[in-house]
């Protein structure tokens, strides 16, 4: 485990509006969170929870340097991805690691969010350490360590009718994937990547990242009908699932148009607030 990185924390999907975000994602089966907020941030989110990670929906709610962030990106990709909290054991042990690495990283920081719990109000607090923008070619980083992680992870948030369990993967698209196995192997480890073709697989410590070029984006995501932007990008989610047949009946039942094929079925992005969204069996 290099820099005391333990993978996907939580996937990052700006939205300008966070009501209409989580009925988008209500309709495609996920149960959400209630609305959050950071005060330090000048943020909202919804989350969409699993055992292990979760995707976090987040919006401008005031002032700071995430409502900022959120807001430059919105400005220039509307509602998309924007990039990944990576999970660390230890945030001041990762802030020292990462620095005799030579990687350019902010001292630990502490984050709260506001939360109404079933019991009432609760404050989640985490450490943060923040890696300069292009620390991982592609793909917005900074590092989360959760101090108080009983106050997420809910039963009744973990349950999703589309049976959703986690991240499988995330998918970057990039003009050159080879040339960045240096930099994701500093943060990850020397052999977290693995080139194939016109891809290349990082191994995160749970989640995988792949990055792949425009010609490569279609073997590796048959199902996805997905107008691709111009790279770098964060393009693609994949979701795991119990069982493919009770997703399909899902979302089926919701008027969301999914397609299969070669064991992904993917969501139309007009359904999936314009990304890419595939679920698959595990």
């Amino acid at each position: 485990m290099a820099h005391q990185i333990t993978g996907i924390d939580h996937v990052l999907l700006a939205v300008r509006d966070l009501d209409e975000a989580c009925r988008t994602f209500s309709r495609l089966g996920f149960t959400a969170s209630p609305r959050g907020g950071h005060k330090e941030w000048g943020t909202a989110n919804h989350c969409l929870m699993f055992p292990r990670d979760y995707i976090e929906l987040i919006g401008v709610a005031g002032t700071g340097p995430g409502a900022a962030r959120v807001a430059a990106h919105l400005d220039g990709r509307g509602d998309s991805l924007l990039g990944v909290a990576l999970g660390s054991r230890n945030a001041s042990s990762s802030y020292h690691s990462l620095r005799r690495a030579g990687v350019p990283v902010t001292a630990p920081a502490a984050l709260s969010r506001s939360l109404m719990a079933p019991d009432g109000e609760v404050t989640p607090r985490f450490a943060v350490v923040d890696m300069a923008k292009d620390t991982l070619p592609g793909l917005p980083s900074f590092l989360c360590q959760h101090l108080t992680p009983e106050l997420l992870r809910r039963p009744e948030w973990l349950d999703h009718a589309n049976g959703a369990t986690g991240i499988i993967s995330l998918t970057v698209l990039v003009d050159h994937p080879e040339a960045l196995m240096a930099d994701y192997n500093r943060i990850f480890g020397p052999a977290a990547s693995t080139p194939t073709d016109e891809m290349v697989t990082v191994h995160s410590g749970g989640s995988l990242v792949f990055l792949v070029t425009a010609g490569g984006f279609d073997d590796l995501h048959p199902a996805l009908d997905l107008k691709l932007p111009e790279p770098p990008a964060v393009v693609a989610l994949t979701i795991g699932v119990n069982d493919m047949s009770l997703t399909a009946a899902r979302l089926r039942a919701n008027g969301i148009k999914a397609d299969s094929k070669g064991g992904h079925l993917a969501v139309s992005p007009a359904d999936a607030l314009g990304i890419g969204l595939e679920f698959v069996e595990r």
